[in-house]
């Protein structure tokens, strides 16, 4: 899956899988984000081993998806995860959410703070929505780690693209939602 887009202020980009050649790519994205940014994505650190064992880890159960922009540097870093962290599956049968966990898929998305807001996000995310959907047997995406309620930017993004609130909960002293998209 690779593909070059075009974005609303046309600026490009490339869309593909992240390769074991981007530990250097990587890791200066994550030294690039925002103290922000970083405190509101929660799958992994920002460091040089987190970059090394990311980038060297054989393909499994986590799909990482990068854009990259003309200069080559990676300015777009998404991860989809094979079913649910037991946090998610905890809280959806706290709400009532009836799932089949091969069904399921969790998401977590970072855009560099000076393309937030371009549109890339949405086109990336629609790139990695349509690979799921050809791809693979998922009927439902959940936000990894869910999104915190004070991120009205990012909750107005996952809106935009389908998801739906199905609940809430406390992590870490901050109140979250979690949000959920049916892809059929």
């Amino acid at each position: 899956m690779k593909g070059t887009i075009t974005l609303k202020n046309n600026a490009s980009a490339t869309i593909r899988m992240l390769q074991n050649d981007d530990e250097e790519r990587l890791f200066h994205y994550f030294n690039l984000l925002s103290a922000e940014s970083k405190s509101r994505f929660g799958p992994h650190l920002f460091n040089r081993d987190t970059v090394r064992y990311i980038v060297n880890e054989p393909a499994g159960d986590i799909y990482r998806y990068v854009a990259l922009d003309e200069q080559q540097e990676i300015v777009a870093y998404m991860l989809i995860k094979k079913g649910m962290l037991e946090g998610e599956q905890y809280r959806l049968r706290q709400n009532n959410v009836a799932f089949e966990e091969g069904l399921f898929c969790t998401f977590a998305p970072s855009v560099a703070d000076a393309w937030q807001s371009s549109g890339l996000g949405s086109v990336m995310y629609q790139v990695i929505e349509t690979d799921i959907r050809q791809n693979t047997p998922y009927r439902f995406i959940i936000l990894w780690g869910g999104v915190q309620a004070t991120n009205a930017k990012a909750i107005g993004f996952y809106q935009k693209q389908g998801f739906q609130q199905i609940g809430s909960f406390w992590y870490d002293g901050k109140d979250n939602h979690d949000m959920i998209k049916n892809l059929y």
